[in-house]
């Protein structure tokens, strides 16, 4: 099974560059302009519709039950490369936790416990690379450290690159603080099977200052994709917002 997580891994990040050649990569401020737009969005909706937020909130969950995923808790804590304790870890781990579900890899977080981490530490390199490159000065202000908690916002940075596997897939947090469904969708999702959609959807949930995966509970089944997740959403009437890689 580990094997078999690794190789899916490997295989996205080395065939990334054959499969989706072609297009000129987005620059470090049309993300942040899309960043500054996400955050506007979202921000207007919870303004116009905060009063009924927990009427949103039980929207969310009705969407949640309808589609089979469950929320499970990952944790917040990894270790490092040197094996050291890694804190405020919860966002990397419930990543982890909905690709490995998704691909068939892990069937519980505890018993795969080691697998699961050993994803996150790796989802958190790749992603803060890609963030630091973009904003090197974040590091001196505390906004990317080894201990510092990481947000859906870092998603923005990979959703068009050809390198980073987040390219192909459909990322979903069910926000409870505010209602609202943060959507992140990468510039090659659309070009995968629906098997391949399926697999590549993630689904996480955010509580305040934690995020935990949301899970298909119906094993041997296809999770539910994007385009499915999208009109329960608007069946409930729960808002949400979609950055996206392809646009």
């Amino acid at each position: 099974r580990i094997a078999r997580a690794y190789q899916a891994i490997l295989v996205s990040s080395n065939s990334s560059v054959v499969e989706k050649g072609g297009g000129s990569l987005k620059s470090t401020a049309h993300w942040d302009s899309e960043l500054k737009d996400h955050r506007r969005l979202v921000q207007e909706l919870f303004t116009s519709h905060g009063a009924n937020l927990d009427s949103n909130i039980s929207s969310q969950v009705e969407v949640m039950t309808s589609l089979g995923l469950e929320a499970v808790d990952a944790g917040s804590t990894n270790f490092n490369e040197q094996n050291q304790k890694i804190h405020n870890s919860c966002f990397y781990l419930s990543l982890a936790a909905s690709y490995l579900s998704g691909i068939g890899a892990m069937d519980n977080v505890e018993e795969d416990i080691y697998l699961l981490r050993q994803t996150a530490l790796q989802f958190k390199r790749f992603i803060e690379a890609a963030v630091v490159a973009a904003h090197p000065e974040w590091i001196a202000s505390g906004q990317v450290g080894e201990h510092v908690q990481a947000f859906s916002d870092f998603l923005v940075y990979l959703l068009d690159s050809p390198d980073a596997m987040i390219s192909d897939w459909a990322i979903v947090i069910f926000d409870t603080t505010s209602g609202v469904c943060d959507i992140y969708k990468g510039k090659y999702y659309d070009k995968m099977s629906e098997e391949g959609k399926a697999a590549n959807t993630l689904t996480i949930q955010y509580l305040p200052g934690h995020y935990q995966p949301l899970l298909f509970a119906y094993g041997g089944l296809l999770r539910p994709n994007l385009d499915q997740i999208l009109k329960s959403l608007d069946e409930h009437g729960v808002l949400y917002v979609v950055t996206d890689g392809s646009a």
